[in-house]
């Protein structure tokens, strides 16, 4: 008998140190998810909400120091979620503040209307996330809506490793002159050029362009670059660089990440900004310029 309370005693104290554990357990993994869902949803907010008032003080700076005010800007508002300087400069090359400047030169508002998080490797802290996105050009009534989509994966102290924000969907649900719109070249799958307007970009006086080459220096070192503009409408065609040799990367760069060029466009309208590599086309874009 006392043989017998004593098993049942030992038995009941595993099952409860059991419980004990599992409860831990499941509050760790909650308390992580929690963390990493924050860290996520951060990025997301100071991605795809506005453009911000600081950032449009920025893109409407056409002085010299407008490059570093951006970076700066994206520093404050990325870095400190990102795991190191490569998960970081990966998103802002590719993402960041890049995703609020055409909406900026185009006068549309965007904010975020819900989010929602899947995930799907534990072990591994991956996510998918979807976001409902809400989108509306200054002075109009109509809000629209559309979707986002994409992925992240975090490290143990809840930073991103890699994050990927699918845009292609959620640009296609937008008005007709955003569709026809394109400020990236994409060949192969790869990211070859994204370009950057001055956000107040205008017929007939110069502008500057933020020129983002993807491919390493090497694919371009040596080598004659030149920049030409053609009208959508009426096939004007108009030389916006000269050919010029290439020698060395962006400064503070290893690629020509912050290539710049200035120059005007006569007539208001789409033109198709294409760019030549040794007398051969490498990449293009379509961009919006105003009256």
């Amino acid at each position: 008998m006392k043989g017998s309370m004593i098993k049942f005693i030992a038995t009941a104290l595993f099952t409860i140190l059991l419980l004990i554990l599992v409860g831990c357990t499941e509050k760790k993994e909650t308390i992580t998810k929690d963390e990493n869902i924050k860290t996520i949803e951060a990025v997301l907010q100071n991605s795809l909400t506005g453009p911000s008032d600081e950032l449009k003080r920025i893109l409407d700076n056409e002085s010299e120091e407008k490059f570093e005010a951006l970076n700066q800007y994206e520093e404050k508002i990325f870095k400190a979620y990102f795991a190191n300087e490569m998960s970081y400069r990966d998103f802002v090359n590719n993402y960041g503040s890049r995703v609020m400047i055409q909406p900026n030169s185009d006068y549309y508002n965007f904010k975020i209307k819900n989010i929602e998080y899947e995930e799907v490797d534990s072990n591994d802290s991956v996510y998918n996330f979807s976001v409902e996105l809400q989108f509306q050009k200054e002075g109009s009534e109509k809000l629209e809506t559309g979707l986002v989509t994409g992925q992240a994966n975090l490290t143990e102290e809840h930073k991103i490793e890699g994050m990927v924000i699918r845009t292609k969907d959620f640009w296609s649900s937008m008005s007709k002159e955003m569709k026809e719109i394109r400020d990236i070249y994409v060949r192969d799958g790869k990211v070859l050029l994204m370009v950057a307007p001055d956000p107040s970009l205008s017929a007939g006086k110069p502008y500057g362009y933020l020129f983002s080459f993807m491919a390493p220096i090497g694919t371009f070192k040596g080598k004659e670059l030149a920049i030409y503009a053609y009208h959508i409408e009426t096939g004007e065609k108009i030389t916006g660089l000269a050919p010029e040799i290439i020698n060395e990367p962006s400064t503070s760069y290893s690629t020509l990440d912050r290539f710049t060029a200035t120059f005007a466009v006569p007539k208001s309208g789409l033109w198709r900004y294409e760019v030549v590599v040794d007398g051969e086309f490498y990449a293009d874009v379509v961009l919006a310029v105003k009256e």
